[in-house]
């Protein structure tokens, strides 16, 4: 059936015969009075032709084309006039009427006219859905292009960029956010893009609770935030939830229909990607570790190194680097025999593969080194790993068969992007460095690591006539002898106002000492400072005046007269490492202090077994 007809004309008898003449010829015809209600019929439904009076109350026929021309310029449109001056005016040639007709019209030349112009509004109809099938064809073209895509690149690292784009693309969203099952089954950020502010976007999120259902369904859904529309779209494949898409300030300022059954298509084939990419991985890294060990080689393991520093500089996240190396392995081959040496090998690795989580990667670089990568963890989580890995390297039965005839010398070191370097080279020369300082440590030359803390106290401590502590270019500055009676003090002070200036710094500071009292220089110090301190204080010894306090943990040690003859500060942080240690007398103070992280390091790990203080 043609198009409708609108009919413009305070003629009542004009208005009846023009429809019923085109009625007859199968036209849809609607009829009103004057220029308002066309206007409002317009708005209302689309007319192939508009046939309007020129001469009518309040808007003229000229000027309803005018306003009809504004909305679709291509508007097909003939006047009707008593004046015979309206055929070839300037005024119908310049608004582009497609007749002009003159009362009282002829039947033949009203039918002439309509036929025209519908011929012309039906060829312009055909071309408008010609170009829209291009355009959907195009689209579709376009789409199908991106989920092959998707299928052809098997790299995990690369598909979870590419989907967060694709998704975009396909969406009109400026903004895009990834979250992938990880091997937890966690749905961890693994991506984002635009104006999004990575704060706001947390870091795992669980797939069970009131997200199962949604993710289940397999369906994108709409949510409203205070900013713009979100569109969230899951990434299902074959019933098994693998990701989750967020999309969100379209360019349209809303999601569209077709921009919701687009995403579906493309996290259908982004599902089937991550999917098979997740398994090609698995599969790499069985084919790329070590026989012996289990560990992976060094290819995989700078491969993955690279593309977790791509991943840290372009999210402004940081990881950490762990190294560490069996000094005397050749000395336990010879002494012990290869077996015994690839025993204790496989021992460390067993011990460290425990306590790493599933995204931590262990790599063995040469028969007595091996390569540790932690992602987000800053280099305070990483110093306390070290400790961590060498206390479980401790308890793994199969090293301490070994050890029980020959101890192993193993020595860790750590570095962080980007505080020791931006490439991987760069960051183990940083490890192996701390490596180096490690093995010229007073903890090392003097054999502190199996006495207990107040062993290890009285032996830094020594008295004025023990003989001078050893000393190595390599090794932190250590010194004992008398110190001024104010250094105690004096320290707090500065201690203080370095937490309250780096509020955010991670680390441990133990302070003990006869009493705790709440005029200390730390407590007094730290009484402005801010109630979300990343580092963790405690005072240890008698209590006194001090019940509570915001930014400190008192621990009270009744009747130790270790504590009460002692004043101590242990500090560890990313910045810093630190230790005094002094025993006040009748004349002056003796003490020992030192900057040595691996001292400092063990002393606050044998206080805190000492007094069943919790680890960091």
């Amino acid at each position: 059936m043609a198009g409708p007809i609108l009919v413009v004309d305070d003629d009542l008898f004009f208005r009846q015969l023009a429809t019923d003449l085109l009625s007859r010829r199968g036209h849809r015809v609607v009829a009103v009075e004057n220029a308002t209600l066309a206007l409002e019929e317009v708005g209302r439904a689309t007319f192939d032709l508009v046939l309007t009076d020129v001469v009518m109350p309040g808007v003229d026929g000229f000027s309803l084309t005018a306003r009809l021309r504004e909305r679709d310029p291509e508007q097909e449109v003939i006047l009707v006039s008593t004046r015979d001056d309206v055929q070839g005016s300037e005024v119908a040639l310049r608004l582009g009427v497609a007749d002009c007709l003159v009362k009282p019209v002829e039947e033949s030349d009203l039918l002439l006219a309509v036929d025209r112009a519908m011929e012309r509004a039906q060829l312009r109809h055909e071309r408008a859905r010609l170009q829209d099938e291009n355009l959907e064809f195009a689209r579709f073209h376009n789409l199908q292009q991106r989920c092959l895509e998707l299928l052809s690149h098997p790299d995990l690292e690369w598909l979870q960029e590419r989907v967060i784009a694709d998704l975009g693309a396909v969406c009109d969203a400026q903004s895009a956010a990834l979250w992938v099952v990880d091997d937890r089954g966690d749905l961890a950020l693994r991506s984002y893009r635009g104006l999004l502010d990575k704060q706001f976007l947390p870091e795992k999120m669980s797939p069970e609770g009131p997200l199962s259902l949604r993710l289940r369904e397999a369906a994108p859904w709409l949510a409203r935030d205070e900013r713009s529309p979100v569109l969230y779209v899951p990434l299902v494949a074959a019933g098994e939830v693998m990701g989750l898409a967020q999309l969100s300030d379209p360019l349209t300022g809303d999601f569209r229909l077709e921009h919701t059954r687009d995403a579906k298509v493309l996290a259908d084939f982004a599902a089937v990607g991550v999917k098979n990419g997740r398994k090609l991985m698995a599969l790499q890294r069985l084919g790329l570790r070590d026989r012996d060990t289990a560990a992976y080689n060094l290819s995989y393991f700078t491969d993955y190194a690279s593309k977790e520093i791509y991943k840290a500089r372009r999210y402004g996240r940081t990881f950490s680097l762990l190294t560490f190396s069996i000094d005397n392995l050749p000395l336990v081959r010879v002494r012990l025999g290869a077996q015994d040496a690839k025993k204790a090998v496989r021992g460390i690795i067993k011990a460290l593969s425990k306590i790493i989580r599933d995204s931590d990667v262990i790599a063995k670089a040469s028969d007595q080194e091996f390569y540790l990568l932690l992602p987000e963890t800053d280099f305070f989580g990483a110093m306390m790993f070290v400790r961590r890995a060498v206390a479980a390297v401790r308890d793994e039965p199969d090293v301490q068969d070994v050890e029980q005839r020959l101890p192993l010398a193993l020595v860790g070191g750590a570095s962080t992007f980007p505080k020791d370097g931006e490439d991987f080279d760069e960051l183990v020369h940083r490890c192996r460095r701390r490596m180096d300082e490690r093995r010229a440590s007073l903890q090392r030359r003097l054999m502190l690591d199996g006495l207990p803390f107040w062993d290890e106290v009285d032996l830094l401590l020594g008295t004025p006539n023990s003989p001078r502590l050893p000393t190595d270019d390599r090794a932190e500055p250590s010194r004992r002898g008398k110190v001024a009676d104010v250094l105690f003090d004096e320290l707090q002070v500065e201690i203080a106002r370095e937490l309250v200036r780096d509020p955010g710094s991670r680390g441990l500071l133990y302070v003990g000492g006869p009493e705790i009292r709440a005029d200390l220089p730390l407590a007094v110090g730290l009484e402005q400072a801010p109630p979300d301190l990343s580092s963790r204080i405690y005072l240890l010894g008698r209590r006194v005046d001090l019940e509570s306090h915001a930014a400190l943990t008192p621990v009270f040690l009744e009747g130790d007269e270790r504590v009460a003859r002692h004043e101590f500060i242990l500090w560890l942080s990313e910045s810093a490492s630190y230790a005094l240690i002094q025993r006040r007398g009748r004349g002056a103070t003796w003490g020992f202090h030192t900057s040595d992280t691996a001292v400092v390091d063990g002393l606050i790990s044998k206080l805190q077994a000492e007094y069943d203080l919790q680890p960091y």
